[in-house]
């Protein structure tokens, strides 16, 4: 096997672009719409709960700005 292929990657990719986090929450939410929250896999929900976060870091940005 690579040896690099087992290294911690330097650099996160990083999405600042808040149209497209929408979209993808939005499009997320509603393939999960008839679904209990609770009844969805961990990484899910986790994705959920972080696209919930930044957009109402979005949403505070933008009424304060």
């Amino acid at each position: 096997m690579n040896g690099c292929m087992d290294r911690k990657p330097k650099y996160v990719a990083q999405i600042e672009n808040v149209y497209f986090v929408r979209r993808i929450g939005a499009s997320l939410r509603e393939a999960t719409a008839d679904i209990a929250r609770q009844d969805l896999p961990e990484d899910i929900r986790h994705l959920l709960r972080r696209l919930d976060r930044l957009e109402a870091k979005a949403s505070k940005r933008n009424q304060s700005g």
